[in-house]
């Protein structure tokens, strides 16, 4: 998981798209106020926005905001952060919440945020789902579903929302880094902190084989790139040390603007070679 650079665009297509949003959201809202149930619509997988989230040139790479893997355009889910129905906690049980007149009732979702582009990130199948992994014999379900674990408050209104402390990481709003790291050798995500060792279990980055094993061969590749690059640079032919240069700086760009899969790993690579890189 990486930070993904998302500024907001500004085109005619998306500023319309974001008019119907508003206006979307806020008959949720009243039609919560009124007693009524909230409708949600696709109007959060609109053609104008998956244009952008979409795109291989879009700041998703077509990979997976969570595991970095690659999600071609018919198998990415646009997946809401907050949740936009059902809201369960880390151990996926309903959450319920406190009504006015004092009785318990199952959370009603954060509706008022399910077409806010900046609680819409690209997922893969297995991020965005639920699916038990036997693990040593044991079963543990992978994926966020419907899963949002947060700190004592939870928000159950529009506007609350900024007084919870969430306990997993949006890749859009934050740096995924201060939170976990890559090994070098193995690929395993090492958690920093609480929040990224919750991140690490509930999307499985560690337990999904064919992930840490893509994460690991990307990491591998890369190393070897750089070293063969450096070598052609230092012993090679003219030719070749201008050829080597050109390659090794559009990796290492690709890299460093996250636009390959797995790029918090290959990012240990260039620590790994941050005197030799310059």
């Amino acid at each position: 998981m990486i930070k993904i650079d998302f500024p907001e665009p500004t085109s005619t297509e998306w500023q319309k798209w974001r008019e119907k949003c508003d206006i979307a959201r806020d008959k949720l809202v009243s039609d919560v106020e009124n007693g009524k149930k909230p409708k949600i619509t696709d109007l959060y997988k609109d053609s104008r926005m998956q244009k952008i989230y979409k795109s291989r040139q879009g700041p998703f790479y077509d990979k997976c905001a969570y595991c970095e893997r690659d999600v071609p355009m018919n198998q990415g889910s646009i997946e809401h952060w907050r949740p936009k129905g059902r809201v369960t906690s880390a151990s996926n049980k309903l959450v319920k919440i406190k009504t006015n007149n004092g009785t318990m009732c199952a959370h009603p979702g954060y509706y008022w945020l399910a077409y806010e582009w900046q609680n819409l990130l690209l997922a893969c199948g297995t991020c965005n789902g639920s699916l038990k992994i036997e693990v040593s014999g044991q079963s543990q379900l992978v994926g966020k579903g419907t899963r949002f674990p947060v700190k004592r408050f939870r928000a159950k209104k529009m506007g609350e929302e900024s007084r919870e402390r969430p306990l997993l990481i949006n890749p859009v709003m934050e740096d995924p880094a201060d939170h976990m790291k890559v090994d070098r050798d193995t690929g395993v995500m090492i958690e920093k902190t609480p929040r990224g060792k919750i991140c690490i279990d509930i999307f499985g980055l560690n337990i999904r084989e064919a992930l840490l094993e893509k994460r690991l061969e990307y990491i591998k590749k890369t190393r070897s790139l750089i070293k063969y690059s450096l070598i052609q640079i230092k012993f090679g032919e003219p030719d070749e040390k201008e050829e080597a240069m050109r390659e090794l700086t559009k990796k290492v760009e690709r890299i460093k603007s996250g636009a390959i899969p797995y790029s918090a790993g290959c990012r240990v690579v260039l620590q790994e070679f941050r005197n030799e890189l310059g």
